[in-house]
Formats: C-alpha cells, sequence, structure tokens
C-alpha cells in the first residue's frame, strides 16, 4: 500500500522539510500545495512519453523491475492518493490517429491542426503558441527532448508553421521567441553550413546571451544565469540501449539534461517546461521492443528529476503523458497455458542495441542489390483533399492552387509500399549469428531463410504495414521473447494521463488533448482562446515527417 508516509519519503518530501527545520509543518504544507482543489502552480512541467501505448508503460514496469529491481515511479504515483489520473483522446482535425505536430498542436494552441502542421489552421491561420502566451505573462520557458530540439513535439508548444518538416523556421522562430532553455539533438539547423539561409544561428543565439553547448561536459559547466542552448547529436539522441561509454561523454541523458534546465528555470518565480522521452516512439515505429522499454526507463529517471524538484518546490504541477500511442506493444500469451510468457519476456534484458544497429550488422555483411517497389493496389488508394495545400509555407498568403491535374497526379503517385532501396542479399547462417550475438536468440534455419528473403526484398506480407525488414525483425523476435505489435505506426487509442501538484484537480476523467492548453493558461491566469477549425472527415494532411515512419516505408494516409 502507498501511505502518505512512505510517499512523503519516498518523493523527498520529509527530507525537503526537514532541511529547513519544523519537518512536520513543511510536510503538511507541501501536501495542501499538492492536494488541495483551488491552489494556482507557479511552475509546471509537462513530461511526454512520445508514443507510448498503455502496453509499453505496462511492459516497461515488468522489466524496470527485472533489471532494476525496482517498479517504475510512474506506476507507483498510480497508488499516490495525491495524484489525479486521466484518459486523453489524441485525434487530430483531419484523422482519429494524430501524429506527433497535431498533438503537439493541441496542447500548444489549444485547438486541433491536420497532422504535420504546426499551430496552424487549413485556411492559413496562425495560432498564437503556449510559450508565447507564458512568456507575455513573465513566464520562462524551456523544452527538452531526445530528438531534434526541431521535432514536432517540443515545436508544437512554441512555434506556428505550415510544415512540421520546417526545421530551419523552427530554430529561428525559437530564438524570435526567446525560449529560455533548448536541449535535445538537430545541430545542423543552428548551422550556416547546413542550412539553407546560411543564417549562424549558434552566433545569433550566443549574442543574444545564450550559453551555448554541445557536449555534456560543457552542459554541466554552464551558468544557471543565463538562457541556454544545447545540441548534442547531429539528428536525434541515441536511443538508450545504443550509449556506450563513447556517447555518454558526449550526450548527456535525458534525466540530466532534466536537471540542468530545472536549475536554471528555477532562478525565475514562474517557468513552464516541456520534456520529451521520443526515442521511445522511433523505437515502436520499428517494432523495436527492447529500446523502447529502455527510453521508457531513461523517462522515468528524468521524472525522478521532476520529483524531487517538486519535493522541494511544492507549488509545481507536474503533468506525465503521451501524445499518441504507437504500435500497441504488448507481452502476448506464449506456451501451452501461457506458462512460458514470464521467461520468454525476461530475455528482453539479453539484447544489446537498438534494431537499426542490428541492421546496420546485417547489411555490411551482405550483398547490395536492386529490387523493384511494390505499389499498392488500386482499392488502397485514396482520392482525398489536402486540407493544407492552399496555405502559404509561413502561412501569410494563398499557396499552391490545387488543379484537377494535380489531384490526379497525387493519387497516382501514392504508395504504401515496400521502398526498400537499401535491400541486400545475406546468408541465412550469418542472419542466425548476428541476431544471436546482438539479441542471444539463436533462431531456426527455417526462419533465417525466411528473414533472408525480406532483407533481399523477394517477400511481403498480407498487412502491407508489416512488409519493412526492420518491422519484420520485431516479428522474428517475437517468437522469442512474446512481445506483439499490431502495426508499426500510430494508433487512435486513448491514452494515459497523470498529474500531481496544485491545479492537477483538473486532469481528470476523459478530457481531451486541447484540453491542456486551457488549463495551463487558465492556471496561470491567462485569458485567451485560439481560433478553432471543423473536424476534417476522411481527409489526410501533409505527410509525417521521414522520422514517423519506419525504415523507408511509406505510411498509408
Amino acid at each position: 500500500m502507498f501511505s502518505r508516509r512512505s510517499f512523503l519519503t519516498r518523493s523527498g518530501l520529509a527530507a525537503a522539510a526537514a532541511t529547513v527545520g519544523g519537518a512536520p509543518h513543511i510536510a503538511r504544507s507541501s501536501e495542501a500545495l499538492l492536494s488541495t482543489p483551488g491552489q494556482k502552480p507557479k511552475r509546471i512541467i509537462h513530461i511526454v512519453s512520445d508514443g507510448m501505448s498503455t502496453g509499453t508503460l505496462t511492459c516497461a514496469d515488468i522489466f524496470s523491475q527485472l533489471t532494476r529491481k525496482k517498479p517504475l515511479t510512474w506506476t507507483q504515483l498510480y497508488r499516490n492518493p495525491l495524484a489525479r489520473m486521466a484518459f486523453m483522446n489524441t485525434r487530430s482535425l483531419n484523422s482519429m490517429v494524430t501524429d506527433s505536430s497535431a498533438a503537439s498542436s493541441a496542447w500548444g494552441s489549444g485547438s486541433r491542426v491536420v497532422n504535420g502542421a504546426l499551430n496552424i489552421l487549413p485556411d492559413g491561420q496562425l495560432l498564437t503558441p503556449l510559450y508565447a502566451l507564458f512568456a507575455g505573462a513573465g513566464w520562462k520557458t524551456g523544452l527538452v527532448t531526445t530528438a531534434e530540439i526541431t521535432h514536432a513535439t517540443p515545436a508544437g508548444f512554441a512555434t506556428a508553421l505550415k510544415s512540421r518538416g520546417d526545421s530551419d523556421g523552427i530554430a529561428v522562430q525559437y530564438f524570435n521567441r526567446k525560449i529560455d532553455v533548448l536541449l535535445g539533438g538537430g545541430s545542423p539547423f543552428f548551422d550556416p553550413k547546413r542550412r539553407k539561409d546560411k543564417r549562424d544561428l549558434r552566433a545569433e543565439f550566443a549574442a543574444a546571451g545564450y550559453s551555448v553547448v554541445s557536449d555534456r561536459a560543457a552542459l554541466l559547466s554552464a551558468p544557471t544565469d543565463t538562457r541556454l542552448l544545447g545540441t548534442f547529436a547531429e539528428g536525434h539522441l541515441p536511443y538508450t540501449i545504443d550509449r556506450d561509454a563513447k556517447s555518454q561523454a558526449k550526450v548527456p541523458s535525458l534525466s540530466r539534461m532534466a536537471r540542468v534546465a530545472l536549475a536554471i528555470l528555477e532562478q525565475s518565480e514562474k517557468f513552464i517546461l516541456q520534456i520529451e522521452g521520443a526515442r521511445i516512439d522511433h523505437a515502436a515505429h520499428n517494432s523495436d521492443a527492447a529500446a523502447a522499454l529502455h527510453d521508457q526507463i531513461a523517462l522515468d529517471e528524468a521524472i525522478d528529476v521532476c520529483l524531487a524538484f517538486q519535493a522541494k518546490n511544492p507549488e509545481t504541477l507536474i503533468v506525465i503523458t503521451t501524445d499518441h500511442a504507437n504500435s500497441n506493444l504488448g507481452l502476448t500469451g506464449m506456451g501451452g497455458g501461457y506458462r512460458t510468457s514470464s521467461q520468454r519476456f525476461s530475455t528482453l534484458s539479453e539484447i544489446k542495441m537498438s534494431f537499426p544497429e542490428i541492421l546496420k550488422r546485417l547489411e555490411s555483411a551482405g550483398e547490395k542489390i536492386k529490387v523493384p517497389t511494390f505499389v499498392a493496389d488500386a482499392e488502397d488508394k485514396l482520392d482525398v483533399p489536402d486540407p493544407m495545400a492552399k496555405v502559404d509555407p509561413d502561412g501569410k498568403a494563398e499557396g499552391e492552387k490545387v488543379t484537377e491535374k494535380k489531384a490526379e497526379d497525387d493519387k497516382t503517385k501514392f504508395t504504401a509500399a515496400v521502398q526498400t532501396s537499401s535491400a541486400f542479399r545475406v546468408e541465412p547462417k550469418t542472419i542466425i549469428d548476428i541476431v544471436a550475438d546482438t539479441t542471444g536468440y539463436r533462431m531456426s534455419e527455417r526462419r533465417a531463410a525466411m528473414f533472408a528473403k525480406v532483407l533481399a526484398g523477394e517477400a511481403t506480407q498480407l498487412f502491407d504495414q508489416m512488409n519493412p525488414p526492420i518491422t519484420q525483425l520485431g516479428q522474428i523476435l517475437a517468437n522469442h521473447n512474446g512481445i506483439g505489435w499490431n502495426g508499426n505506426t500510430h494508433n487512435a487509442d486513448y491514452v494515459s494521463l497523470i498529474a500531481i501538484g496544485p491545479g492537477s484537480e483538473h486532469f481528470t476523467g476523459l478530457i481531451e488533448n486541447t484540453d491542456i492548453f486551457h488549463h495551463y493558461t487558465a492556471l496561470a491566469g491567462i485569458d485567451f482562446k485560439n481560433a478553432t477549425g471543423s473536424l476534417i472527415a476522411g481527409g489526410h494532411g501533409p505527410e509525417a515527417d521521414e522520422s514517423e515512419r519506419p525504415g523507408h516505408y511509406a505510411a498509408m494516409a
């Protein structure tokens, strides 16, 4: 049973109280701030496990107990009487299944937008992002992620653009909006040699008073009395499972970035901080259970940092959730009477690296070949309008006209197939040896021969989404570890949300993703409402960014 006494001890509230004397009194006042309705937070921490299905949380909790000998802090919060719980509808303006930019924009503007867009309606109307409003009210702002810092989820809190793929534009809007803390990957988007406009944004941030860092050591020595820009990789930060001694020396963990961000932001009386574990989503797209669970645990360590901060600063509201489910990872019943499920699940701890790294080994051991691209069947092609087609990239004027010819051209270009430009031929014995060395699973010759055909682009699945080699690697390993998947793209599931701290009483029941914006602004005393658009039935917006897709698969709308 999770008692009040154990909570105070575990969370650090009692310890924090003892450091200033009068522990019983301080502990009571801290608990009052955490639990009494009507309280207003001075600090808000929004924690995102990107792409986390309920099954991911379940399996990560079991995996944590297996590998760390303790459950997730996230799941233990469900036993905490001070925490509030909710389910959240994640749909976008144009689909029951959202992408990350539309999901984050719902939080960031209180309005649903089409998939692929950032806080802009189909008619081109720009929405005012949450962070612009909070900054105007005197709150400091921060974005921390294991993805590129310009990726969809952090961008949804602070930018308004036609396309989530405009990372150069997102970086400029971060600069213009003076986001106080920016930590993640994506260094090229601040580099004059890599940007299309040749702007040296790193230099511009530095000239504006930011500390600009690019490795872990510089991050740890950065002053806490300046704004901070930190980019620690060209792309996304490495999966936790792939972090070796070399990468750990250069790339900070999510919990470390969270700690530094809080140290800077707490210099201000009021702040809002978004912390994202982004690579959970990427692993789910790859059917990569071990990578997803390791990153979920890494996020949990960041949650510990935030709860420790809340223990010392009880006027802090913490909201922990996900933007959408992805692929519905889940442990399935294995063996007669399901008696081998637990044993099979435990084999996840033997996996040494992410699926992309395993495929690199397989490819280096094979011979590249050319294969045809399989096009979707005629009945899979959907003739639907693009609701963003008339929006200029800067959202100010009407752009490209949608002609009948263009619509027909777009229709004929539609594919939902394996794009196997990197197909290669590998001997089954080599496959057996490499997979065994990297995962602990020595597959049969029969399965290795089947997978060899997948790698060579000579085999397709009845469900097109399961075609990519990286997805099939997950299917093969499912025979060993019992982890199944329903596809390799986002799901329409309602998702879990838990909140603790002043104002948490607003986060209960079945809520809409757009409610988050309205709760945050109301708690901050900001009276503002963005325009909204009408739900678009059956349509589809700009195609998802490549990082929203597994391998080379062109996801169906």
